[in-house]
This record gives structure tokens, sequence and C-alpha cells, in this order.
């Protein structure tokens, strides 16, 4: 009966795996779960985004820009002079006609080259480098909180695989134990010390106990399949998974954590977009240098061949006080950030508190369903003896089994439950 008895107790902390063949990990799960997240890879690709945001604004800001260039004008005009009357697609002589007047308006020709160079746009490049390297951290903390989230995630879904991999396994070893007392049953049946009865009870005992298991086994396949599904592996066969114990994160006692980062990032993102915004206030001098071909007559056009250089310098003074607004609205949004950042932190700190007051709880529970199960160890050690003496009717022994295998299956649920709270506490306390 020792033997039966630590066969029950090996199966509960799930050291009997379900399934054959490859073992996989939890760890398993988690690298694939962040390779195949579209999430994921879309806030990777928008780093390299703003990496190269940031080249063409480092061009627009520091780097000369050559154009090519051209204007075509013609003015039509219907001319009536010599007492004919003529259509004239660019004239530019003429004293009797209809059309623009051709003193204010004539035909244009150019085409040419321009080369620009920003002189002043040092200061207004960093003020940009700065803002899109604060862009580049707040992505990365998105990356950091989203795969914060999966290992979550996946944990949970992880240990509800672990849960009916451990009751599939339980349950064989439950139908070890009754088909030991089927065949030391039937002896005492053979000798005349047992009813046919007590034989039959224990076969029916027997079934109810396979479909338990096979019920176990189904559940098994559809928690996992949910989990590849999660983690985007494409595969549809049982396997078996590696047990693990859930540690409990040691207490964050720093003050920051990984969700009030965000908000940290957000305000210093405001600053620096108003910052960027400022810079339209700044002055801009461009040098340039441009050269071709002008001509306003036609048939010598050939001849007006030519270049010419200057600065243009732009610097805004007034703009109806939008900077001074501007200037407001960041001031609301930053009063924004503190709210929600504050909001966070306490969030936070209430999941931690209750987290730790369930874990109080379950620990108070598995006392109690510890000392349960010894008494069921040794009632059922009694029983079985006499059992086997032949003395006393299996009902009895059933019965303590029955109640046995439950507070077992109890065990095995709150042990479950106090794995999945400590990875909520875990999840909040980073």
């Amino acid at each position: 009966m020792k033997r039966v008895a630590l066969l029950l107790t090996f199966s509960v902390w799930g050291a009997i795996a379900y399934g054959q063949g490859q073992e996989h990990s939890l760890s398993y799960y988690m690298e694939a779960a962040k390779r195949n997240s579209p999430l994921l890879n879309d806030y990777r690709n928008q780093m390299q985004m703003e990496q190269d945001e940031l080249q063409r604004l480092k061009a627009m800001y520091r780097h000369s820009r050559l154009e090519v260039n051209g204007d075509y004008l013609f003015v039509p005009i219907v001319s009536k002079d010599g007492g004919r009357t003529s259509f004239q697609w660019n004239a530019h002589n003429a004293t009797d006609y209809d059309g623009y007047d051709l003193g204010e308006s004539s035909g244009f020709l150019h085409a040419g080259v321009t080369w620009t160079q920003p002189l002043l746009g040092n200061s207004s490049y960093k003020v940009v480098q700065e803002q899109s390297r604060i862009n580049t951290e707040i992505v990365r903390n998105h990356i950091r909180l989203e795969e914060h989230q999966l290992e979550r995630t996946v944990t949970e879904q992880y240990l509800l695989c672990l849960l009916d991999q451990t009751q599939a396994a339980f349950a064989d070893s439950v139908g070890a134990v009754l088909v030991h007392q089927e065949k030391t049953v039937g002896r005492l049946v053979k000798n005349g010390l047992a009813k046919e009865s007590d034989l039959r009870l224990l076969a029916i005992e027997r079934a109810a106990n396979e479909e338990l298991r096979l019920s176990s086994l189904q559940s098994y396949h559809t928690h996992l399949m949910d989990l590849n599904l999660l983690c985007g592996i494409e595969d549809t066969a049982n396997v078996a998974l590696a047990n693990i114990g859930v540690e409990q994160r040691t207490p964050n006692l720093y003050g920051s954590s990984l969700f009030t980062e965000q908000y940290r990032l957000d305000s210093l993102n405001t600053v620096a977009s108003l910052r960027s915004f400022n810079l339209q206030y700044k002055p801009r001098l461009d040098l340039f240098v441009n050269g071709g071909m002008q001509a306003g007559d036609y048939a010598g056009w050939y001849r007006h061949f030519g270049m010419s250089a200057g600065l243009t310098f732009r610097w805004t003074i007034f703009d109806g006080r939008q900077k001074r607004w501007k200037e407001h609205q960041a001031e609301w949004q930053q009063q924004s950030i503190r709210t929600y950042k504050e909001n966070a932190e306490y969030r936070r700190q209430m999941r931690i508190r209750q987290c730790l007051s369930e874990l109080d709880k379950y620990d108070q529970r598995a006392v109690a369903l510890e000392r349960q199960l010894a008494k069921y160890d040794e009632v059922l050690s009694a029983y079985a003896k006499e059992v086997e003496a032949g003395q006393v009717s299996v009902l009895g022994y059933i019965t303590v089994l029955r109640n046995k295998i439950r507070a077992e299956r109890d065990c095995l649920l709150l042990h479950t439950n106090r794995q999945l709270v400590v990875a909520t506490y875990n999840y909040w306390n980073y």
C-alpha cells in the first residue's frame, strides 16, 4: 500500500509526463511566440523606419540640394495689325490685338539647375536627432512591454496544459491502483472471502476513472492547440511538456517599473515635440547657385545662358501667438501624462498586494489539504489490509478512495492556480 500511495503523490506533483517522444519546454514556446509575433515584428520595423527618417532629416538640414527646374510660358493673342486677322501663339510685338496686355505679360522660357546649401541647419538637426532618439526608446519600451505580456500569456497557457497533462497521468496511476485491487479482490472471490459485487464495483470505478483520463487528454489537446496558436507553431500533434515551477520574483524596491517607464518617455517626447515645433521660429539662411537659360525672345534663346548666386534668409517674428498656444498644449499634455502615470503605479501596487494576499490564502489551503491527504492515506492503508484479509466489503474502500482522489485533484488545481498567481505577481512586479 505504501508503494501505491507514493505513486499517487508522485502523480500529483506532475513528475509523470503524459505522452512520448520529443519534450518541449516553456522556453521553446516563449522563443516561438516572440519570433512569430506580428506586433513585435512591426515594432522592429518601426525602429528601422525611425533610423531612415533620421537620415532623411539629416539630409534636409545639413546636406546640399540639387534641382533641375524649368518654366515655359506662352501668351497667345488674336492680332489685327495691317487689317489682317491672325492667331499668334506667342507674340512679342503687336498694336491692335485681342488678348493679354503684352506690356504686362509675354512669353517666357527658363531651364536650368539650382544648388542650395543650408547654412544654419546644424542646431535644428540636433533637435530632431534628440526627438528621434526618444522615439526609438519609446518603440524599444513597447517591445519590452509586448515581450513581457507574451511571457505572462504563454506561461499561463503552458500551466493549463501542464494541469491537464498531470491529471491524465494521475488518472493512469489511479487506474493502476484499481487494477491492483481488482486482482486482490478477484483472488478473494475465488476463495469465497469476497462478494462478486465487490469485483463489479471495482470494474465500474475503473471505467469511470478511464473516462476522466480521456477527458483530461481531450482538454490537454485543446489547450495545447491554443498554445501553438498563441506562439505561431504549425503543429497539431500531441507532445509532452516539461514540468516547470514558476519562481516568485524578488520584490521591486527601486520605485520605477516597466509600466511607468512609458510615461517618462512620453513626457520627454512631449518636450522634444515642442522643441521640434519651435524650429520654424529659428532663423534660416540658405546659399543658392543656379544656372541655365532664360529667354523672352525664343528666336535668340541660345544667347541667354548664364548663372546667378545669392542668399535666402527667413525668420518668423510674429505668427499670431501660435507658439504660446502650442506651449499651453504641451503643459496640459504633461499634466495628463502625470495623472496617467500615478494611476498606473497605483493599479500596479494594488495588483501586487492582491497577488500576495491570494498566495498567502493558497499556502494556508495547501497545508490543510496536506493534512487531509495524510489522514486519507492512513484510512486507505487500514482498509486495504482489511480487504486483503477479507474482513470488510470493498465498498468502504472505494468510498474513501473516491474522496482521496477528489482531494488529490483539489490539490492539483490549487497548485496550478497558485502558479498562475505567481505568474501574475511576476508580471506586475517588474
